[in-house]
């Protein structure tokens, strides 16, 4: 094997006789390719904050989702409502325009630092990496990773200062960390005065103004680049005891700050630190942004899902005092028997016994428990959602004292910083744009301070690959570009025509699914439905005998409600436990986009899959059967005028198309798959804690009201969870 691994070697050397002979000759070949910055060392380890920016507004991959001027958007005519979303829709980008001169080209500079933990380096080190992107990059490429929209631009060492006494140990760390942050922006300085003209990456040149608008730190180091104490609010000038209130401070003054840390530096007084004490402000000169030109940095800290509200709010409070409360084994019960849904964790073992929780964890916890934290993370926001956001937030304030009430909280007040953060969530996403943009999971990666080199090197090797890849998509632009057109024009025809229903032939994503295609511009009707069936029905689905059916799906209704199907339309067939159908395991909705939540469609599913014996290469998989809206010509009062209005929820079991041997009249009544489901009673009462409708089976004559339907009657998958009543066994 040895001999024929040199061969093959000595063989690829003579075809390709590439340039280099060894590893050193390859890596300094890398070495001398093109780098969007070259790494310098002064005491720490960092790069030009303004060549990061120039790399970024100039990348021409990055133009198609790149701004380089504030915009307005309103959902009327009239203007009444704005919509934010990006940064550049947001209240800061216009505010900071009206500050420079005209034809002045703004770059927002958006920060973050994460401390780090490098144990898996030696001992017990840490530092702080600091990263760099721009408010000019949209959403959607900062959330894809391989288009390095955010670039790392040095490492904070953390002191450990043992030779400083314990009471000036924490001064010394702060002043050295605003002291290596002062190095790593100082090139922001005369260049955030006067700009910079730049190539961007639409190949004009602009007149580039790079100014810090933002800062992504979890709460303890948002404390630390304000200079203030950790008993108080970063933002505001709330007093300590006044944090768990349902009311904001005045807004902290930057200037007030500087003037009072240079007096303190330049004659410290008694008076003097209790004066920095009763503002909770620290005795750190002097702080990085002090010259940073435009930069409010108590203005600058931005929503952290991470910190603030999955591991802070929700793990740390909510879920520690609901806890308290009813106790592990009530928790972990009803956990346990939630029911099953696509998208939805299932925590079959509860929540206790989880040892390592992560922000994911967290999110599958909070779905359907907290309103607050998934308004915030809303896309894009308007003000019937800003003020939704702001409700929610007075609702909790409203019920919080049921904690302390019950015994869930043991202290007698509120005043926790995460907690009163939330108070500034709807003044920021105006200042800001919504918050998902802003994510401190984004930061929280490991990173070794050795690995400098090879960092360089791949950084080089990236920056190549992205131009190839740029220079070819030209190539096949121009290649391709009349055919592209044509085809733009044939795909816009047919999406404008919602007239048609069209069934399609083709695989699913899993050859096993019925994919129902909603248009967008009618959302609500299913008679613009388009199928997309799998050409060639899975070996496991086909032929399944309605016994089967029947046994395994519980669908002990599924003949009698298949019989009457066929009464209705005029036809006396009867048929038979014998009688074999095609099945489907999924029923997929390619939903219309919804802005508000993702950038792409999303999809919703519902499931009717047979359940699975356990085999050599999987265990056993129970049935899922999943529950549904429905679509009714029944009236109801309680829903009319609501989005339930004409619908009604029913446990989908079956999904099926009937057999070829049917009577023709049938198959020609029924294109589609039908649909075998058990009816729930209709919305009519609503829980009075939770707001959400109580429903229970629908039976006839003590069986299962069972109805066989097309599928164009299915709207969109329902979660039921149980109905756990108010007191415990």
């Amino acid at each position: 094997m040895k001999l024929t691994y040199i061969s093959a070697g000595r063989q690829i050397q003579n075809k390709l006789q590439p340039s280099f002979q060894n590893k050193a000759e390859l890596l300094d070949a890398v070495d001398q390719l093109p780098c969007s910055m070259d790494w310098k060392c002064e005491c720490i380890t960092l790069t030009d904050p303004i060549e990061c920016v120039h790399e970024l507004i100039g990348n021409p991959a990055f133009n198609t989702g790149m701004k380089f001027a504030p915009e307005r958007l309103y959902t009327s005519k009239d203007g009444s409502d704005c919509v934010i979303n990006e940064m550049w829709t947001a209240d800061w980008w216009w505010d900071m325009q009206t500050h420079l001169p005209e034809g002045a080209t703004i770059a927002p500079v958006i920060l973050a630092s994460n401390k780090t933990q490098l144990t898996h380096l030696r001992g017990d080190k840490s530092a702080w990496p600091v990263y760099l992107t721009i408010g000019n990059i949209s959403k959607d490429l900062h959330a894809q990773v391989s288009s390095h929209a955010t670039i790392l631009v040095g490492y904070i060492p953390v002191g450990k200062f043992n030779i400083f006494s314990e009471k000036t140990q924490p001064i010394a760390r702060y002043r050295l960390f605003h002291h290596c942050m002062a190095l790593i922006l100082a090139s922001l300085v005369s260049t955030g005065q006067s700009g910079i003209e730049m190539m961007c990456a639409d190949s004009a040149i602009h007149w580039i103004f790079p100014i810090l608008a933002a800062y992504l730190a979890d709460y303890p180091e948002q404390c630390l680049v304000a200079c203030c104490m950790e008993n108080r609010c970063p933002l505001c000038k709330i007093e300590p005891n006044a944090r768990g209130d349902n009311v904001r401070g005045l807004k902290c003054d930057t200037t007030e700050s500087l003037d009072l840390l240079v007096q303190h530096e330049s004659q410290s007084s008694t008076a003097l630190r209790q004066e920095m004490k009763t503002i909770g402000l620290r005795p750190v000169y002097p702080p990085f942004w002090k010259d940073l030109p435009h930069a409010d940095i108590f203005q600058a800290f931005t929503p952290d899902f991470l910190h603030q509200l999955h591991k802070g709010v929700f793990k740390e409070h909510l879920v520690k005092w609901s806890v308290a409360i009813i106790s592990d084994e009530e928790i972990d019960a009803r956990f346990k028997c939630m029911t099953s849904h696509p998208g939805l964790r299932q925590f079959k073992n509860g929540i206790s016994s989880v040892s390592q929780w992560t922000g994911k964890e967290h999110k599958e916890m909070q779905k359907g428990v907290t309103d607050f934290i998934f308004y915030s993370s809303l896309r894009s926001h308007t003000s019937c959602t800003l003020w939704a956001l702001k409700s929610v937030l007075d609702e909790f304030h409203a019920h919080k004292d049921v904690f302390i009430e019950l015994g869930g909280r043991q202290a007698m007040h509120f005043n926790i910083p995460k907690i009163h953060l939330m108070q500034h969530y709807v003044e920021l996403i105006q200042h800001f744009g919504s918050a998902d943009r802003f994510n401190t999971e984004s930061p929280e990666k490991d990173f070794i301070a050795q690995m400098m080199v090879w960092l360089r090197r791949q950084e080089s090797i990236d920056h190549f690959d992205m131009y190839l890849d740029w220079k070819k998509r030209e190539y096949d632009a121009l290649a391709g570009g009349m055919e592209g057109e044509i085809r733009e024009e044939c795909e816009a025809e047919l999406a404008d025509d919602d007239g048609v229903v069209e069934m399609q032939h083709g695989l699913g994503e899993d050859g096993n699914e019925a994919i129902s295609h909603t248009p967008q511009t009618q959302a609500q009707s299913l008679s613009t439905t388009m199928y997309c069936l799998p050409s060639s029905h899975p070996r496991h689905l086909r032929r399944i005998p309605a016994g089967k059916i029947i046994s395994n799906l519980h669908a002990t209704s599924f003949l009698p409600a298949l019989t009457s199907l066929f009464c209705r339309q005029g036809s006396l067939y009867v048929p038979h436990t014998i009688n074999t159908f095609d099945m489907y395991s999924r029923l997929v909705f390619r939903l219309p986009s919804i802005p508000e939540v993702s950038a792409g469609k999303e999809k919703n599913i519902i499931r009717a899959c047979l359940p699975i014996s356990c085999g050599p290469h999987h265990s056993t998989e129970p049935a899922h059967l999943d529950f549904a809206l429905i679509r009714t010509s029944e009236k109801n009062p309680s829903t009319d005028g609501t989005g339930l209005e004409g619908l009604r929820i029913a446990q989908l079991r079956a999904i099926f198309n009937l057999p070829c041997y049917f009577p023709k009249i049938l198959l020609d009544q029924f294109k589609t798959p039908l649909a075998y489901i058990e009816w729930f009673m209709p919305f009519h009462i609503r829980d009075p804690n939770s707001g959400m409708f109580v429903v229970s089976r629908s039976t006839r004559m003590h069986q299962a009201f069972a109805e066989v339907i097309p599928i164009e009657r299915v709207v969109r998958s329902c979660h039921l969870i149980p109905d756990f009543g108010d007191e415990m066994d």
